[in-house]
């Protein structure tokens, strides 16, 4: 190969990297905290100041709120404001490629060949995939990305003056949490230097130095107290914030909190121990596919270390950017094995040291490893692996196109623009309609779509803000969520008007059944993300009289089991009319199992059948259908229903016990 070939398929294969990426990204929304960044960026924006107390929510209205990433809010708002939803998409998908971009240019100033570069971070970016998000995380990876390059340029002496990390430092401190990585990352970088000073990581011999070799370690023990001192100054300019010192506590105080356990994010990924009980369990990101991508990184940067190390020693080699790769990846690693949230950070963080060290430790695929400290580059061989790199990135671009990013066997993010199918438009356009005003006792995850979209006619019972509640409202939040008692004192604390729920979510049965043994509340719409309940006085009693349903209420649906022979009419006008509201796959549903009731059994075929050919992803729809078809004596037909719910939702103890009665049918 020529030199011009050789960038050629270099360029060949960071097209298709960006091709995987596009795929990975563009995405409908999904996230819930997004709407309030957009709500509060939109209030920064009209009133030229920051938030200081809560006034999103009925509960917690009055307390401190740190708006930690308002300038991200800003930022996000103005995006959505210009180009819509489908802007904020578009910024998330061009963040991803603008973080690969950084990583693979740290990559190759540490001596990575683009093949070894750009395969390491077509995985990585697949393992981040599932938090990049349309949030200020993304900054964090942006911000990042870009301190790894400034310090690999450093270490081969091309230009990147230390003044440079200050103003990065001061606006990552005003865009998110994540900041903190910021002196972290120097801190790493300053021990690393002066680990590399005093025993000779970056050199290819251990133990030994000459006069040239002494005076480059002396430099880099220079350089390790200027790294350290940088370190310093940038914990103190991250107090250049609307808030002071009480942001710079405030990372710290929110992964302090004792019930963010609680908070799937927030869990360690693989097990955490339970102090009070003295056992282990497992943790829910653990059955994700990411969780496998986290695993089989960690093991493979493990080894490429330590068989960095190993011919280190034996004098056949210089680390690629000395200790600091193997020092970055130690720290994220433990900060990693903390909670899930930080995964990706790892991943990111210690993807151009894994992929040079790759490449030292095994030169007659990649070419020459990394030259030692100070020495000039090595001229890159061009490789072979280079169209096998990008044949696979598009394949897998391809691949991801077509059938999406995986989370696991449940759950399948496609491609797409707007919103995402979890979002409560609907229903907070029906409160809307009806002129809601005070408070709604709503989900922990509707929070933040109806304080973007009804606030300040309408305040939320709970939102994702977990540092403005506090673990006392919280618990008593939750408690409300299970407790009819709890949840009667909440309701008239608040003097909620309505009731929110996204019954799909687990555990929404338990709400659903303490909502209806209060007294006073009716079930007036609902779809697949929520149903709505309304006090039947009030001044909402029109609402609740016209549009209350008597018999159908998807939390508490069984299919088969709630519309009976004797009801079946009366669900089935229910049902017409819950078709109207909105063409839900739970109306759908009922409507089958009362045509079915009604003996109308060829209808209620043919509406199952077109809902089998839709496919939605919704295992609860196929759990229902297959008790309706038990029910009718269809031990095959429900057999198969089951097995779809089973595909969608592998470990659903309701679907396992419908498959077996199906099949039990079917052998007798």
């Amino acid at each position: 190969m020529t030199p011009a070939p050789a960038r050629r398929g270099e360029a060949a294969a960071l097209l298709a990297l960006a091709l995987l990426l596009l795929a990975l990204n563009i995405t409908p929304i999904t996230n819930n905290d997004l709407f309030l960044h957009l709500k509060t960026g939109e209030l920064i924006l009209e009133t030229h100041a920051v938030p200081r107390t809560d006034d999103y929510s009925a509960l917690a209205r009055g307390r401190p709120y740190v708006a930690h990433e308002w300038l991200a809010a800003v930022v996000l708002r103005l995006v959505q404001g210009a180009l819509g939803f489908n802007g904020l998409i578009l910024l998330k998908a061009v963040t991803a490629i603008a973080v690969a971009a950084l990583l693979y240019a740290a990559s190759i100033e540490l001596g990575a060949p683009p093949a070894a570069a750009i395969g390491a971070l077509a995985f990585v970016m697949i393992l981040a995939a599932s938090r990049f998000m349309e949030r200020p995380h993304i900054f964090t990876y942006l911000m990042t990305a870009t301190f790894l390059l400034l310090l690999a340029r450093r270490r081969r002496g091309t230009w990147a003056p230390l003044w440079v990390f200050v103003p990065l430092q001061i606006v990552w401190a005003n865009l998110h949490g994540g900041f903190v990585l910021g002196p972290a990352i120097l801190a790493v970088a300053a021990l690393a230097t002066l680990l590399d000073g005093a025993c000779g990581f970056a050199t290819r011999r251990a133990g030994t130095a000459g006069g040239a070799e002494a005076a480059a370690r002396q430099a880099l023990r220079r350089e390790s107290g200027r790294l350290g001192g940088m370190t310093v100054l940038l914990a103190a300019v991250s107090l250049v914030n609307p808030y002071g010192t009480e942001l710079l506590r405030f990372p710290f105080q929110l992964t302090g909190s004792s019930f963010m356990g609680e908070i799937y994010e927030w869990v360690p990924p693989l097990v955490s121990f339970d102090l009070k009980t003295g056992a282990f369990a497992v943790s829910p990101f653990a059955s994700t596919y990411m969780a496998r991508y986290y695993i089989a990184w960690m093991i493979l940067a493990s080894a490429a270390f330590a068989g960095a190390l190993v011919l280190w020693r034996r004098g056949r080699l210089a680390l690629p950017g000395g200790s600091f790769p193997p020092l970055v990846f130690i720290v994220f690693l433990i900060l990693s094995l903390r909670m899930n949230r930080n995964v990706a950070d790892f991943a990111l963080v210690t993807a151009p040291g894994v992929a040079a060290t790759i490449a030292a430790i095994a030169p007659s695929r990649f070419g020459r490893g990394a030259p030692a400290a100070g020495a000039p580059a090595a001229p890159r061989r061009p490789v072979a692996p280079l169209p096998w790199v990008t044949a696979a990135l598009t394949a897998l671009a391809l691949w991801f196109a077509v059938f999406g990013y995986a989370y696991g066997p449940a759950l399948r993010r496609k491609v797409g623009l707007g919103l995402g199918r979890n979002v409560p438009v609907a229903g907070a356009a029906y409160l809307q309609s009806i002129g809601l005003r005070g408070a709604v006792f709503n989900t922990y995850s509707a929070g933040a779509y109806l304080v973007y979209r009804l606030y300040p006619a309408v305040r939320v019972a709970m939102d994702s803000r977990n540092d403005v509640y506090g673990e006392d409202l919280y618990r008593l939040y939750t408690r409300a969520l299970t407790d009819s008692d709890a949840l009667d004192d909440l309701l008239t604390r608040l003097d909620a008007g309505a009731i929110l729920i996204e019954w799909p979510s687990q555990g929404m049965m338990t709400a659903a059944a303490a909502v209806h043994r209060l007294k006073g509340w009716t079930p007036v719409y609902f779809d697949d993300v929520t149903v709505i309940y309304l006090k039947d006085g009030g001044p909402w009693a029109r609402a609740a009289a016209r549009d209350g349903y008597t018999l159908l209420d998807p939390a508490l649906y069984r299919g088969g089991a709630t519309i009976r022979a004797d009801n079946a009419g009366r669900a089935l006008q229910e049902t017409e009319r819950a078709l109207r509201q909105s063409r839900s796959y739970i109306a759908r549903v009922m409507r089958i199992d009362a045509l079915a009731g009604s003996g109308r059994t060829s209808e209620a075929t043919e509406e199952d059948r077109r809902i089998l050919a839709e496919d939605p992803p919704l295992f609860h729809i196929y759990t229902h259908l297959g008790w309706i078809r038990l029910g009718l004596g269809d031990s095959a037909g429900a057999a198969e229903r089951f097995r779809r719910a089973l595909r969608y939702q592998p470990d659903s103890a309701v679907a396992r016990q419908g498959l077996a009665l199906a099949q039990d049918s079917s052998a007798r």
